[in-house]
């Protein structure tokens, strides 16, 4: 009875033996046979491992050949600790290597030492999938960081910008009615202190019939993408006008507000309100760079713009001339004691049509600050009228550079051309005291030429008889 106990608790203890045999080998991916002086003595591996570590490369190489040159130290000490102390386990992360032009393969191993026949077992894991994940991690908060960084440089410059322009803006949550951002002109329009306007509920510092007026132009802002325009009232009677549009962003919704005080750059210039908008003539004020400083009702009504701030700060080139060296001619032709007067011109429209306009400027000074005033007047039912009419070329090179911005190079040249042929054919026809034939001889052309450039330009009696 005592012999089959000891039999059968040796079968349990064989089974339990190979039940570690299989569990060790499906968790290890690599596992080693160490002799006492640590070469290789058995390979086995279960995944595709051996592909970059051949098991013939392997066996019959020490331990350390094996190990990444900078790993040799920690490999050496792991090893040296499993002889002195078998039966524990002991972990370590190395990189093996099959030959000197391998590419080293990451792994963790754990070293026990058999204290019956001095071998050393190993089993190892392979880390090239943790070590990609590592990787692509790291990569991923780079540009997590490059990227914010990109966005605070961003945000610092919207900041420095959004401070630096004339007119109050401000970012309202559509949902929440909260001012999510707003510069320090719109609370200086409002008359509240710097900051007061960011987390508060919008409007503020408005009017109760202003409050409507904003109502109503969000409403309206949510159905366009266009700006919505509308004059508002502060508390403190102060007129301001104001420009709504409406951002959606994902699930965000967001509106764009823009605030200017009503007339302030005419009051500004010392301008009477009264004259400078009832002048049946477009007047425009520029710096000297031409950027539009001020304009009346009649000029925006002929360039339809719907609001003068939509005017204010760009450059007049905008509208003026038919591209901007129109503009430049003119405002290198201005000067404190020499106007320009007269100064054809095309004027295009915000609808896209194109207007004959005559220009005068004249150079001033507001406060130390030169300006320039522009006149502008409509010509083009005139000279549509005059066109019309005319059935004649030019008759002098006087009337052909007064054409100048209104008709294209090519067509001065052609014209200028004509006119100068027709003033040799009437000095010739005068010089022959109108002999047609002699005429034609003076000038080299055959008489049936001759004919048919005095029809061309209709002088005389250009019937074709033979004098």
């Amino acid at each position: 009875m005592r012999h089959l106990g000891q039999t059968e608790a040796r079968k349990v203890s064989s089974s339990n033996q190979q039940n570690l045999e299989v569990l060790l080998a499906s968790l290890a991916d690599l596992r080693l046979t160490l002799n006492e002086s640590g070469g290789v003595q058995a390979v086995d591996a279960n995944s595709g491992l051996l592909r970059h570590l051949p098991r013939d490369a392997m066996i019959g190489r020490t331990w350390m050949e094996l190990v990444r040159e900078s790993d040799k130290g920690i490999a050496a000490d792991a090893l040296s600790a499993a002889q002195k102390e078998p039966g524990i386990a002991h972990r370590m992360d190395v990189a093996l290597m099959a030959g000197p032009e391998e590419q080293p393969v990451p792994v963790t191993c754990w070293l026990c030492a058999n204290a019956d026949d001095n071998s050393t077992q190993l089993a190892c894991v392979d880390l090239r999938g943790e070590t990609n994940l590592r990787q692509q991690l790291v990569n991923a908060q780079r540009t997590l960081e490059q990227d914010y960084w990109s966005n605070r440089r961003l945000e610092a410059r919207y900041r420095r910008m959004l401070e630096m322009v004339a007119e109050g803006f401000l970012v309202v949550d559509d949902l929440s009615g909260r001012v999510l951002e707003a510069n320090s002109v719109a609370a200086s329009l409002l008359n509240l202190e710097e900051g007061a306007l960011v987390g508060r509920v919008f409007p503020v510092g408005l009017d109760n019939d202003s409050t409507r007026v904003l109502t109503e132009l969000q409403r309206e802002a949510r159905s366009t993408t266009a700006v919505v325009q509308g004059q508002v009232t502060t508390t403190d009677s102060d007129s301001l006008s104001i420009g709504v549009t409406c951002l959606r962003q994902g699930n965000e919704t967001r509106l764009l507000i823009r605030l200017a005080s009503i007339s302030a750059n005419q009051s500004d210039l010392g301008l009477g309100g009264d004259s400078f908008e009832a002048s049946p003539d477009g007047i425009l004020i520029t710096d000297q760079n031409g950027a539009v400083i001020a304009a009346n009702s009649a000029y925006l009504e002929m360039a339809c713009i719907q609001d003068a701030q939509q005017a204010t700060g760009r450059r007049a080139d905008r509208w003026l001339g038919r591209s901007i060296v129109d503009l430049d001619v003119l405002l290198s032709n201005i000067y404190p004691d020499r106007p320009l007067q007269l100064f054809s011109s095309v004027l295009r429209t915000e609808l896209g049509t194109r207007l004959d306009i005559e220009l005068s400027a004249v150079q001033t000074e507001h406060s130390g600050r030169p300006l320039i005033l522009m006149f502008i007047r409509d010509v083009s039912r005139r000279i549509g009228t005059e066109e019309s009419t005319e059935v004649h070329l030019p008759r002098s090179i006087e009337q052909i550079t007064g054409r100048v911005g209104r008709v294209p190079l090519k067509q001065l040249v052609r014209e200028s051309t004509d006119v100068i042929e027709a003033l040799c054919i009437e000095a010739a026809l005068k010089l022959t005291q109108d002999n047609r034939a002699a005429a034609a001889e003076l000038l080299g052309l055959s008489r049936q030429s001759l004919y048919t450039k005095l029809r061309r330009f209709d002088i005389g009696d250009s019937e074709d008889t033979v004098d």
